[in-house]
């Protein structure tokens, strides 16, 4: 049985997919500072786990 690798960090692409946002919106987040990522050669990556803090840090402000 093969097991699936799930990627540690994501294009802004696969972030948006990941976290159910836009593209566009994950743009807007990076410049912000919202979500934080990191370059990898000409590619920005956005670890897994930055897309996580941010659906929590989301779900936390809607709580208030």
């Amino acid at each position: 049985m093969e097991q699936k690798i799930e990627p540690l960090a994501h294009s802004p692409e696969g972030a948006a997919k990941r976290i159910g946002e836009s593209t566009r919106a994950v743009y807007t987040h990076l410049s912000t500072g919202a979500l934080r990522s990191y370059k990898s050669g000409k590619r920005r990556l956005i670890p897994d786990a930055e897309c996580q803090r941010y659906v929590q840090r989301k779900m936390a402000e809607s709580c208030k």
